[in-house]
């Protein structure tokens, strides 16, 4: 069984990971707060997610559900992901990893 799935391989120079790890250790939601700025701000490619049934116990991580104007209910289930953002300013490009602790 695969438990990465991956969805591009950019050619990226010198790679840097920044991670933020969603859950209890994820004061205020502050680090998962700034990935999901990084990743609004520069839309970075997808790189790979977890195929995360084998790895979590959904009874401590749970899905959550998301309102869309107040009437549709969708199911958000946790995931962990990696993507890429080249920055052609900078000596390094970045790999983002967001996802549950």
């Amino acid at each position: 069984m695969e438990y990465i799935h991956y969805h591009s391989e950019p050619e990226l120079r010198d790679p840097v990971v920044i991670a933020a790890f969603g859950g209890w250790n994820d004061a205020a939601d502050s680090a998962t707060t700034a990935i999901k700025f990084l990743i609004d701000r520069w839309k970075p490619t997808k790189l790979a997610e977890f195929d995360i049934e084998d790895f979590f116990v959904f009874s401590e991580t749970r899905p959550t559900i998301k309102y869309v104007d107040g009437i549709q209910r969708t199911i958000v289930w946790p995931s962990c992901q990696f993507l890429a953002h080249k920055t052609p300013d900078l000596s390094h490009d970045i790999i983002l990893y967001l996802g549950a602790e």
